[in-house]
C-alpha cells in the first residue's frame, strides 16, 4: 500500500515556470529555506535595537519624574512646620502658583504617550514578521524530522536528534505549538508526547520565558483534553486534577472536568470523543535508508571507481574521479565539479530570486504550479549564462557525462529548510502514453552539492537502495530514461529530511531531444561502448 501512495504522489514534478510564479502573491514561507533564518535574525536584531529606544525613553520619562518628585520632596524639607511660612508672601505665592500650575503640566507630562515612533516602526514591520503559515510549516518539518528517523518527541525537545547531542533546546512555548499544530489535524496520539516534553521542561524556563510561555495547569488542561480525545478517560481525569490542584479557582477548566466526570458516570463504555483521522502524511514515511541504516541487502554487484578521461577531449588531461553506483539505471557520482568559489558565487547571486519550490501534474504543458507540503525548499531558475558559475557548472557537466547541455532545462539553485524534504517522485514530465511524440523530457538528472550537510538530507532510490549524502563539490547523476527512451521506473527517488545544516544544491536537467548522436537508442548495456555519454564507461 506504501509503495502504491509512493508512486501515486510520484507524478508529481518541479516546475521551473518562473512566470507562472511571478503572478502569484508571493508569501516568505521561511521555514521553507534556512537562508531566511539569516532574514529572520536581521530583522529580529532591528525589532530588538527598537524596543531598546522605547525602553529608554520610558526611562527617560521615569528619570525625569523622579526629578521632580526629588525637587517638590526638597521644597517640602525645607518648610519648618515650627515657622509660619505663609508668612512671607513669596512662599505663600510659589505654593500657590505650584499647586495651580505644575501639577497641570504634570498631568500633561504623564499623558504624553511614549515610544510612538518606536510603535509605528513595529507595526510597519508586522505584515514581514512569519505568519500563521510559516508556524504551520515549521511544525510539518519538525513532524517529518520525528517520522523519518524514528525520533521520540521527548529527545528532538532535548536536542538529541538522530543519536548526536546539541547544545540547543525546545521550550515548553515550542512543544505547545507543536502540539497544538498536530491537534489541528486530530492526531491526537502524536500531539500528546509534545505537550508531555513540554511539562518537563517547564521548570527550567528563564523569568521571560515564564512571562510569555504556558503554565502547568495549562499543559495538564492541554493534556486531559488530548486524553480525553483518545478515550483514555482515566487519564484526562488525572490530568484534569493536577490542572484544578494549579488553577483552583478557573471556572473554565473547573467546568471541563465535571463535565468529563459526568460523562464516566454516566456511560459504562466509553470509546473516543472522535476516531483519529489517518496522518496525511503517512504516504511520507521514509525507510532507515534515510539514516543510512537500511536493513536491505544490496543486490548491486561490481561497482567501482574510474578516471573519466573518454567523455572529452580534455579530459585527457584533466580525467574527472567518477564512482559508478548502478549500471541500470546508470548512475554516478562525479568528484570535484563545483569549486569553493563556484559554490559561494552560486548561492549568493540565487538569494533574491528564492521562490517556494512548485511542483506540476505529469503530462501537464499549461504550466500549472503548485506549491505545497511535498517540497519544502525554495528554488531559484537560472540561465546557463547567468554568471561564471553557471557556465562552469554546464561546461565540466557536458564534459563530464558526454551530453549535449545546450538541450536542457534551465539551472535551479535549491535551498532545503527546516526538515527539508522532497516526497517520493520521478523527474520526468512525460506518462508513456505522451512519448514518442516529439515532446521533450528530463533523460538525465544532476544534483550538484554546493556544502556539506551534517545530518540528513540525502537522496534515497528505494528500487536500487541507495542513499547518497551530500558531499561538497561532488555530482549525483542518472538516467530518467533508459537505453530505449522508456520511463525507468527505478529511478524513483526522495529528498530525505535536512536534520541539521542548510542543504544548497543545484539541479539541471538535460533533456533527450538533441542527444540522438551522444546517447541513441541501443539495444542492452552490451552496447554502451558506441556511445559518446558516460555509460560507455561500464565494464
Amino acid at each position: 500500500m506504501l509503495i502504491r501512495s509512493l508512486v501515486i504522489v510520484g507524478v508529481l514534478f518541479f516546475s521551473s515556470s518562473w512566470g507562472e510564479l511571478l503572478k502569484k502573491p508571493r508569501q516568505q514561507h521561511y521555514s521553507r529555506s534556512v537562508m531566511n533564518m539569516d532574514v529572520l535574525l536581521k530583522m529580529d536584531d532591528a525589532l530588538v535595537g527598537n524596543l531598546e529606544k522605547f525602553a529608554d525613553e520610558l526611562l527617560q520619562k521615569a528619570k525625569t519624574i523622579r526629578r521632580g518628585i526629588h525637587e517638590m520632596r526638597k521644597r517640602h524639607k525645607n518648610y519648618n512646620p515650627s515657622e509660619q511660612f505663609w508668612a512671607s508672601p513669596l512662599k505663600s505665592y510659589s505654593l500657590i502658583r505650584h499647586m495651580q500650575a505644575d501639577w497641570l503640566m504634570w498631568q500633561v507630562y504623564l499623558e504624553k504617550p511614549v515610544g510612538q515612533e518606536e510603535l509605528r516602526f513595529l507595526d510597519s514591520n508586522k505584515t514581514s514578521l512569519p505568519q500563521d503559515h510559516d508556524i504551520a510549516d515549521a511544525a510539518h518539518g519538525i513532524k517529518m524530522l520525528q517520522r523519518t528517523y524514528g525520533m521520540m518527541a521527548s529527545d528532538i525537545a532535548r536536542g538529541l536528534l538522530d543519536g548526536v547531542q546539541y547544545d540547543s533546546s525546545l521550550a515548553p512555548v515550542d512543544c505547545l505549538a507543536i502540539a497544538h499544530h498536530l491537534m489541528n489535524q486530530s492526531i491526537w496520539s502524536a500531539a500528546e508526547p509534545w505537550i508531555l516534553s513540554g511539562l518537563e521542561a517547564v521548570d527550567l524556563q528563564t523569568e521571560m520565558e515564564s512571562l510569555r510561555g504556558p503554565t502547568k495547569a495549562l499543559l495538564h488542561r492541554t493534556l486531559g483534553e488530548v486524553r480525553m480525545k483518545q478515550g483514555n478517560h482515566k487519564g484526562a481525569l488525572q490530568a484534569y486534577q493536577v490542572a484544578l490542584k494549579l488553577s483552583p479557582h478557573d471556572s473554565e477548566v473547573f467546568q471541563e472536568y465535571q463535565s468529563l466526570e459526568n460523562r464516566i458516570l454516566s456511560l459504562s463504555e466509553i470509546g473516543p470523543l472522535e476516531e483519529e483521522p489517518d496522518d496525511p502524511d503517512e504516504s511520507d514515511n521514509f525507510p532507515p535508508c534515510c539514516s543510512g541504516r537500511c536493513e536491505v541487502v544490496r543486490k548491486l554487484r561490481r561497482m567501482y571507481c574510474v578516471y573519466n578521461h573518454v567523455t572529452a577531449p580534455f579530459l585527457r588531461l584533466a580525467p574527472i574521479k567518477t564512482e559508478i553506483l548502478s549500471t541500470d539505471p546508470f548512475m554516478a557520482i562525479l568528484h570535484d565539479m563545483v569549486t569553493p568559489k563556484e559554490s559561494a558565487l552560486l548561492r549568493s547571486s540565487s538569494r533574491d530570486y528564492l521562490w517556494p519550490s512548485a511542483t506540476v501534474p505529469v503530462d501537464d504543458f499549461s504550466n500549472t504550479s503548485l506549491v505545497d507540503r511535498h517540497r519544502t525548499s525554495m528554488s531559484a531558475s537560472l540561465d546557463d549564462d547567468f554568471n561564471e558559475g553557471t557556465l562552469k557548472l554546464c561546461e565540466r557537466l557536458g564534459d563530464a557525462t558526454g551530453l549535449h547541455v545546450n538541450y536542457s532545462d534551465v539551472i535551479q539553485v535549491v535551498n532545503y529548510g527546516l526538515g527539508g524534504y522532497f516526497q517520493m517522485h520521478f523527474d520526468l514530465l512525460l506518462s508513456k502514453n505522451a512519448r514518442f511524440n516529439g515532446t521533450e523530457d528530463r533523460m538525465s538528472t544532476t544534483l550538484f552539492y554546493l556544502n556539506d550537510v551534517p545530518q540528513g538530507g540525502g537522496t534515497y532510490f528505494p528500487e536500487l537502495n541507495i542513499t547518497v549524502f551530500p558531499s561538497f563539490g561532488s555530482a549525483l547523476f542518472w538516467y530518467n530514461l533508459d537505453w530505449k527512451g522508456n520511463d525507468h521506473m527505478k529511478s524513483m527517488h526522495t529528498g530525505c529530511p535536512v536534520i541539521v545544516g542548510s542543504k544548497w544544491v543545484v539541479t539541471k536537467w538535460v533533456y533527450d531531444m538533441g542527444q540522438e548522436f551522444r546517447r541513441p537508442c541501443i539495444d542492452s548495456k552490451s552496447s554502451t561502448k558506441a556511445l559518446l555519454s558516460l555509460e560507455k564507461l561500464i565494464i
